[in-house]
Protein backbone atom coordinates (compact mmCIF):
# COMPACT_ATOMS: atom_id res chain seq x y z
CA UNK A 1 0.00 0.00 0.00
CA UNK A 2 2.55 2.09 0.75
CA UNK A 3 4.33 2.58 -2.69
CA UNK A 4 0.79 3.46 -3.94
CA UNK A 5 0.04 6.18 -1.77
CA UNK A 6 3.67 7.40 -1.73
CA UNK A 7 3.71 7.27 -5.48
CA UNK A 8 0.21 9.82 -6.03
CA UNK A 9 1.69 11.96 -3.76
CA UNK A 10 4.88 11.50 -5.97
CA UNK A 11 3.01 12.12 -8.85
CA UNK A 12 1.10 15.14 -7.67
CA UNK A 13 4.44 17.09 -6.71
CA UNK A 14 5.95 16.22 -9.80
CA UNK A 15 3.11 17.75 -11.64
CA UNK A 16 2.74 20.85 -9.53
CA UNK A 17 6.64 21.29 -9.91
CA UNK A 18 6.20 21.36 -13.85
CA UNK A 19 3.43 23.45 -13.88
CA UNK A 20 5.28 25.71 -11.61
CA UNK A 21 8.56 25.54 -13.48
CA UNK A 22 10.79 24.23 -10.37
CA UNK A 23 11.05 20.90 -11.28
CA UNK A 24 15.09 21.19 -10.60
CA UNK A 25 14.75 22.95 -7.51
CA UNK A 26 12.03 20.35 -6.51
CA UNK A 27 14.26 17.79 -7.45
CA UNK A 28 17.11 19.39 -5.40
CA UNK A 29 14.82 19.05 -2.11
CA UNK A 30 13.31 15.89 -2.96
CA UNK A 31 17.17 14.44 -2.99
CA UNK A 32 18.04 16.08 0.23
CA UNK A 33 15.23 14.82 1.74
CA UNK A 34 15.75 11.09 0.90
CA UNK A 35 19.34 11.47 1.43
CA UNK A 36 18.31 13.12 5.28
CA UNK A 37 15.82 10.12 5.98
CA UNK A 38 18.36 8.01 4.79
CA UNK A 39 21.29 9.32 6.95
CA UNK A 40 19.33 9.78 10.08
CA UNK A 41 17.24 6.66 11.21
CA UNK A 42 15.65 8.98 13.81
CA UNK A 43 13.61 10.92 11.59
CA UNK A 44 12.39 8.07 9.70
CA UNK A 45 11.57 6.09 12.72
CA UNK A 46 9.92 9.43 13.79
CA UNK A 47 7.75 9.54 11.09
CA UNK A 48 5.91 5.88 11.58
CA UNK A 49 5.81 6.38 14.90
CA UNK A 50 2.04 6.81 15.13
CA UNK A 51 2.47 8.31 18.88
CA UNK A 52 3.69 11.42 17.62
CA UNK A 53 0.86 14.03 16.60
CA UNK A 54 0.66 15.41 13.48
CA UNK A 55 1.27 18.97 14.62
CA UNK A 56 4.73 17.58 16.53
CA UNK A 57 5.66 16.18 13.24
CA UNK A 58 4.74 19.19 10.96
CA UNK A 59 6.55 21.36 13.75
CA UNK A 60 9.81 18.76 13.17
CA UNK A 61 9.65 18.80 9.49
CA UNK A 62 9.52 22.47 9.40
CA UNK A 63 12.16 23.27 11.29
CA UNK A 64 14.17 20.50 9.31
CA UNK A 65 13.64 21.60 6.22
CA UNK A 66 13.09 25.38 6.08
CA UNK A 67 15.16 25.70 2.93
CA UNK A 68 12.31 24.00 0.59
CA UNK A 69 11.07 24.94 -1.93
CA UNK A 70 7.51 25.84 -0.64
CA UNK A 71 5.67 23.16 -3.14
CA UNK A 72 7.97 20.26 -1.65
CA UNK A 73 7.49 22.01 1.87
CA UNK A 74 3.59 21.62 1.60
CA UNK A 75 3.42 18.38 -0.13
CA UNK A 76 5.51 16.90 2.90
CA UNK A 77 3.19 18.64 5.24
CA UNK A 78 -0.08 17.94 3.39
CA UNK A 79 0.92 13.71 3.89
CA UNK A 80 1.45 14.47 7.49
CA UNK A 81 -2.01 16.25 7.46
CA UNK A 82 -3.55 13.05 5.93
CA UNK A 83 -1.69 10.57 8.20
CA UNK A 84 0.41 9.92 5.57
CA UNK A 85 3.68 10.50 7.29
CA UNK A 86 5.22 7.36 7.10
CA UNK A 87 4.96 7.41 3.07
CA UNK A 88 7.28 10.24 3.49
CA UNK A 89 9.63 8.03 3.53
CA UNK A 90 9.23 6.13 -0.10
CA UNK A 91 8.26 9.87 -1.37
CA UNK A 92 11.66 10.77 -2.77
CA UNK A 93 12.12 7.09 -4.67
CA UNK A 94 9.20 7.65 -6.54
CA UNK A 95 9.41 11.07 -7.42
CA UNK A 96 13.15 10.78 -8.90
CA UNK A 97 11.53 8.05 -11.05
CA UNK A 98 8.62 9.92 -12.70
CA UNK A 99 11.21 12.30 -12.93
CA UNK A 100 13.86 10.29 -14.42
CA UNK A 101 11.00 8.88 -17.05
CA UNK A 102 9.79 12.45 -17.82
CA UNK A 103 13.76 13.38 -19.17
CA UNK A 104 14.29 9.88 -20.23
CA UNK A 105 16.76 9.01 -18.54
CA UNK A 106 17.84 5.41 -17.10
CA UNK A 107 20.39 3.61 -14.88
CA UNK A 108 22.27 1.17 -16.66
CA UNK A 109 23.70 -1.51 -13.76
CA UNK A 110 26.99 -2.56 -15.15
CA UNK A 111 28.54 -5.67 -13.54
CA UNK A 112 31.97 -6.63 -14.27
CA UNK A 113 34.99 -8.52 -13.03
CA UNK A 114 36.72 -5.57 -11.90
CA UNK A 115 36.42 -1.58 -11.49
CA UNK A 116 36.06 -0.10 -14.83
CA UNK A 117 37.54 3.19 -15.28
CA UNK A 118 35.77 6.19 -16.46
CA UNK A 119 36.73 5.93 -20.35
CA UNK A 120 35.17 2.67 -19.88
CA UNK A 121 32.18 3.37 -18.48
CA UNK A 122 32.03 6.49 -21.02
CA UNK A 123 32.08 3.76 -23.34
CA UNK A 124 28.97 1.52 -21.96
CA UNK A 125 27.19 4.84 -21.58
CA UNK A 126 27.16 6.33 -25.03
CA UNK A 127 26.65 2.60 -26.60
CA UNK A 128 23.64 1.34 -24.61
CA UNK A 129 22.48 5.01 -24.42
CA UNK A 130 22.23 4.31 -27.93
CA UNK A 131 20.77 1.03 -28.20
CA UNK A 132 18.03 2.48 -25.32
CA UNK A 133 17.25 5.50 -26.75
CA UNK A 134 18.09 6.87 -23.39
CA UNK A 135 20.22 9.10 -21.23
CA UNK A 136 21.95 6.59 -18.72
CA UNK A 137 23.46 7.38 -15.52
CA UNK A 138 25.94 4.29 -15.23
CA UNK A 139 26.29 2.37 -11.73
CA UNK A 140 29.37 -0.01 -11.73
CA UNK A 141 28.93 -3.15 -9.71
CA UNK A 142 31.95 -5.72 -9.15
CA UNK A 143 31.14 -9.17 -9.42
CA UNK A 144 34.38 -11.65 -8.73
CA UNK A 145 32.58 -14.59 -10.55
CA UNK A 146 32.06 -12.49 -13.72
CA UNK A 147 35.57 -13.95 -15.55
CA UNK A 148 35.31 -11.66 -18.19
CA UNK A 149 33.24 -9.53 -20.31
CA UNK A 150 30.00 -7.39 -19.49
CA UNK A 151 26.70 -7.63 -18.18
CA UNK A 152 24.70 -4.65 -18.72
CA UNK A 153 21.35 -3.99 -17.24
CA UNK A 154 18.76 -1.22 -18.13
CA UNK A 155 15.22 -1.42 -16.69
CA UNK A 156 14.04 -4.93 -17.36
CA UNK A 157 16.44 -5.44 -20.22
CA UNK A 158 19.36 -7.36 -19.53
CA UNK A 159 22.50 -7.06 -22.16
CA UNK A 160 24.91 -10.24 -21.23
CA UNK A 161 28.60 -10.25 -22.88
CA UNK A 162 30.34 -12.45 -20.02
CA UNK A 163 32.51 -14.96 -21.00
CA UNK A 164 29.94 -17.65 -18.55
CA UNK A 165 27.13 -16.48 -21.33
CA UNK A 166 28.99 -17.10 -24.47
CA UNK A 167 30.73 -19.85 -23.67
CA UNK A 168 27.08 -21.39 -22.39
CA UNK A 169 25.86 -20.39 -25.80
CA UNK A 170 28.32 -22.20 -27.19
CA UNK A 171 27.68 -25.42 -25.77
CA UNK A 172 24.27 -25.59 -26.45
CA UNK A 173 25.57 -24.71 -30.10
CA UNK A 174 28.04 -27.96 -30.00
CA UNK A 175 25.15 -30.00 -28.09
CA UNK A 176 22.69 -29.50 -31.13
CA UNK A 177 25.64 -29.97 -33.77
Amino acid sequence: MRDHVAGRYAKALFDLALEHHVLDQAEADVRTLGEVLHATPELASVLENPSISAEELKQVLQTSFTGFNTIVLNTILVMVENDRASEVLSLPEHFIALLNEHRNVATAIVTSAYKLSDEELTNVKETFGQKSGKTLEVENVVDTNVIGGLRVQIGYTTYDGTIETKLTRLERELLKA
